[in-house]
Formats: C-alpha cells, sequence, structure tokens
C-alpha cells in the first residue's frame, strides 16, 4: 500500500503498517536523487496503542508537506527515543492512547529521564500541527514540559557557539599535525585536502559529501573556484555557491581529484569522470571494480548521507591523528569557528547569514554579541592556555589602499616582480626586522584582505623544502617554518572569506 503526499512516497505492507518508508527526491536542480528512510513503530506497540500509532504515522506523513526527509527523520528519531524511554520506565499502567493533560504532567515529574532534544521535538510536534489526533483537545503548547535554561534561547545559542569554536591556535595545530601526517605518509591526500578545504569554505558535511570533480575550476589567470550546494537553507531545490579558494587550496584540491580519477575513475563511464565525487567512498568490492555501497556505485561515489560522510573524513582524521584532543572536527564547530571570527571583523548579522547560508540570522546574531562582548577571547584563554600566544590576528582587516604611516607597514618582496608589495599593518609604533612572516602569529598584525599573500606562503614553502633536505637537525626549522605556513593558510582563508562577506554585503544594500 502507498500514499503520496506531495512529492513525498509513503509505502507499506498491508500486514504491517507500522514499518514503512518514505521517499522523496532531494538535491539541486541538475542532480537530484531519490531517497529513503525506514521508520519501524513495531516496538511501540508494547505501551502505546495502535490507535496512537496511527496517528504518530498520520502526524509524520503530514510534515511532509512542509520540511524535508532529513528533519522529518531528525523529528521521528527523538519522538520514538521519548516514547520507547516511556516504556522502558513504565510510567503507565495501561497503553496510552493519546497524549493529554495526565500524559504530560506524569513526564514533567519524570522529565530528568529524557533528554532536552526529545522534549523539545514532542512540544514543536504539537506547535506544528495541534490539531492532529495524537493530543488531547485543550491543550496548550505551555502544558508541554521542558528544560528551563534561565540565560534563555539567545544566551543557550552563544554557549553552545563557545564550547565548539576553535581558537586561532588550536586551528593551527591542526593543520600542523596534518602537515607531518601528510608528510610522512600516514595521512592521505583525501583527507589531507578535506581539511584545508574545511578551514577555507566552512560548510555542512552534507554539502561536502556532494561536491564534485567537475565542480572545481581555474580559470586562465590561475583563479581557482569551486561550486557548492548549500543545505539547510530552507530550499526546496538546493542551489549551489561558488566560493573563491587561493591558489594553494586550489592545488591541493587539484591533486585530490586527480587521485580520484586516477583511482576510482575506472567505475564509472568516460563521459561521466566529472560526476565522480571529489571526496569519494573508499571501499571497494569484487577485485576494486566496484563501490561496497550500492549508493556509492549509484552515485558515483558519493555517501549517502552528511553522517555517513562525517564518520569517513573528520570523524575519521580525528581518531586517527587527534585522539587524545578535546576538540572535535564537525561542521558547526568549523562554523562556528569562523562566524566568530568574522564577527570579529565587524560584518552584520544579515551579511554573515547570506556567508553561512543559515535560513535565519538568529544564529549569526549570537556570533555579533560574542564579538562585541569580547567573550571569545575570554573563553579561548580558559579553553587553550597558548591562546595567548597565538591571539588571532584575524579581528581586524585593512586594505592596500588604506594610508598606513611608512613605518607601520608590512611589506612582502614579490619575486616574480622584483618589488616590495603591501601586506598589512602593524597595530605598534614600528614594524618589528622580522616581518613578514613572523606578523602572520602576531596579536598586533593588522592584514590586507585585498593584499596576495601567497608571496610569504611560498617563501615559507620554499624554506621547509631546502631544510628538509638537510635532515633532522634542521626538522626543528621545518616545524617553525610548517607553523608559518598554516598561520599565513589561516588568513588567506579568512581574507577569501572576509572578500565574501564585503561582496554580500554590498548586494544587501542593493537588494530592493
Amino acid at each position: 500500500m502507498y500514499r503520496t503526499i506531495g512529492k513525498t512516497v509513503v509505502e507499506w505492507e498491508g500486514g504491517e503498517p507500522f514499518i514503512f518508508t518514505m521517499t522523496q527526491e532531494v538535491g539541486a536542480r541538475d542532480r537530484r536523487v531519490s531517497k529513503t528512510i525506514t521508520i519501524d513503530f513495531t516496538e511501540l506497540k508494547k505501551g502505546f496503542t495502535e490507535e496512537f500509532l496511527c496517528h504518530l504515522k498520520e502526524h509524520l506523513m503530514e510534515r511532509c508537506n512542509r520540511v524535508k526527509l532529513a528533519s522529518i527523520r531528525t523529528e521521528q528519531l527523538n519522538l520514538q527515543n521519548l516514547l520507547a524511554k516511556i516504556i522502558a520506565h513504565r510510567l503507565f499502567e495501561m497503553k496510552v492512547t493519546v497524549i493529554d493533560e495526565g500524559f504530560l504532567l506524569c513526564l514533567a515529574a519524570e522529565k530528568n529521564n529524557f533528554t532536552a532534544l526529545q522534549l523539545k521535538y514532542l512540544r514543536t510536534a504539537f506547535s506544528n500541527n495541534p490539531h492532529s489526533l495524537l493530543f488531547a483537545k485543550g491543550l496548550e503548547v505551555s502544558d508541554f514540559p521542558t528544560f528551563t535554561n534561565k540565560k534563555g534561547l539567545h544566551g543557550q545559542t552563544i554557549d553552545n557557539i563557545l564550547g565548539k569554536a576553535l581558537t586561532r591556535s588550536a586551528a593551527t595545530y591542526i593543520l600542523d599535525v596534518c602537515d607531518a601526517a601528510y608528510a610522512d605518509g600516514t595521512m592521505e591526500i583525501g583527507h589531507y585536502s578535506f581539511v584545508h578545504l574545511a578551514f577555507a569554505v566552512f560548510v555542512r558535511p552534507n554539502s561536502y559529501r556532494q561536491i564534485r570533480v567537475g565542480d572545481l575550476t581555474v580559470t586562465t589567470s590561475s583563479q581557482y573556484f569551486i561550486d557548492i550546494v548549500t543545505s539547510k537553507t530552507g530550499e526546496e531545490y538546493p542551489s549551489k555557491v561558488t566560493f573563491g579558494i587561493n591558489e594553494h587550496l586550489g592545488v591541493l584540491l587539484t591533486k585530490q581529484r586527480q587521485h580520484v580519477i586516477e583511482n576510482y575513475g575506472h567505475l564509472v563511464a568516460q563521459k561521466d569522470i566529472k560526476k565522480l565525487a571529489l571526496f569519494p567512498a573508499r571501499r571497494l568490492a569484487k577485485g576494486h571494480l566496484q563501490w561496497q555501497s550500492e549508493y556509492a556505485n549509484e552515485h558515483f561515489g558519493m555517501f549517502e548521507s552528511g553522517a555517513a560522510f562525517g564518520n569517513s573524513y573528520p570523524t575519521a582524521i580525528k581518531k586517527r591523528h587527534f585522539n587524545g584532543d578535546k576538540f572535535t572536527l564537525g561542521s558547526n564547530v568549523l562554523r562556528h569557528t569562523v562566524g566568530t571570527l568574522l564577527a570579529q571583523t565587524g560584518a552584520s548579522a544579515k551579511t554573515l547569514q547570506a556567508v553561512l547560508k543559515h535560513a535565519s540570522d538568529m544564529v549569526c546574531r549570537a556570533y555579533v554579541d560574542i564579538a562585541f562582548n569580547g567573550l571569545m577571547e575570554d573563553f579561548s584563554e580558559v579553553m587553550r592556555p597558548a591562546f595567548a600566544e597565538h591571539l588571532p590576528a584575524l579581528i581586524n582587516f585593512c586594505s592596500c589602499d588604506d594610508q598606513a604611516l611608512p613605518e607601520k607597514q608590512i611589506q612582502s618582496w614579490n619575486q616574480d616582480t622584483r618589488k616590495l608589495e603591501i601586506a598589512g599593518e602593524c597595530g605598534r609604533s614600528i614594524a618589528c626586522a622580522n616581518a613578514p612572516i613572523v606578523c602572520y602569529g602576531c596579536v598586533r598584525f593588522i592584514p590586507c584582505w585585498d593584499a596576495d599573500h601567497g608571496i610569504n606562503l611560498r617563501v615559507v614553502e620554499k624554506e621547509i623544502e631546502d631544510m628538509s633536505k638537510r635532515g633532522k637537525p634542521f626538522q626543528h626549522m621545518v616545524d617553525r617554518a610548517r607553523s608559518a605556513k598554516n598561520k599565513i593558510i589561516l588568513v588567506m582563508n579568512a581574507a577569501d572569506r572576509y572578500r565574501q562577506v564585503l561582496q554580500a554585503g554590498v548586494k544587501h544594500e542593493q537588494a530592493p
């Protein structure tokens, strides 16, 4: 049996109405794919009547008209886990037929047995569909128990951000470890290039997993761009955003693209090479003639979900190379990191929303408040004692066109043009003798967002290459140069996003 609700098809066997599938077409217009989830309410029959479970099923089907399948899955899991816990804790002697005032009073008395998310989704389910037969008539939203937070939603959002956002010292440390691992062969190009991309564009796992080989382009003037499908923007047909990336990252992703073609190109037709996932599933089967995952075989090596992608890339990197460290490499961590850093440059909540592709500016307003009140610096000092040594140089940007005093200018020597070029300015009275390389880790450095910081990156890369050839006695110099290189890369990535901020701000001002 089946029902079609909008663009969703719900199917089940006549004798098993509480085991059913939901199928939707998802993705950008030029890459729509069929996504299916399976829901099984059979175990809930121990504590809830079949009538109740039918109403729960109807509630989820009604939600298909409003939200994507991924949102339905999240809602279903939280509601089902809550109901399963009610059964496990034997809160009711009789099977539950409807959620009424008595049900909610009992839930409130035992709310410590449930998570905040489970209670939240029950309350949200009522808010979204108060006329559902799941709920008794006369209930109000205020009847539903919640975990109270004295700081309020905005305060809780700020706490969540501060609890996850990385300091610049932590970001540099991550890149340092990855550089060393890549150099000694313990980290392969896929993980290494992903880490650098993650610190440059800050999107969600569901967006990273959809990047294809053909989405990376380079112009005749050696400018690199990558198209990335947006995720969780409220769009029925997610759009693609073009990110400008620096040459260092562009070259690295080009190597990854070539690696993917060489190792997985034989699994697809020649005309479909551009459709290969840039960060594909790795596990192959049958003499390396196909992927182990059927979804990957049908979708050019792509992972089926953002969660599956996260396990194979950021989570796998964390487990293998950072197991003793407390921070994570999840998408929210990286997005919170760039959100706070960009807010410190003076970007507005609306502009941050445009850059990070949030559905609303609620979280972005929290970034602005964190920057305005100086909370990131205070919290980061507690998180990582080395923060004082690596205090972010990204709290301000200047332009090459700004009229800085000559003695405060930070200049770089361009080997190609044989000229000095402005990279930024010193916040002190005079630039030091070790400028410009040491400036990228200095609290007083104000980088130019429109400068070519790749000049200094190439200098450091040459030093790493030269010192590496001299063996172990020079390893400390290699490590020092590698750390300087990653500080430069972070500034380059931030400058790329800052340019995006400026462009988004201009578009916002010009919009009617």
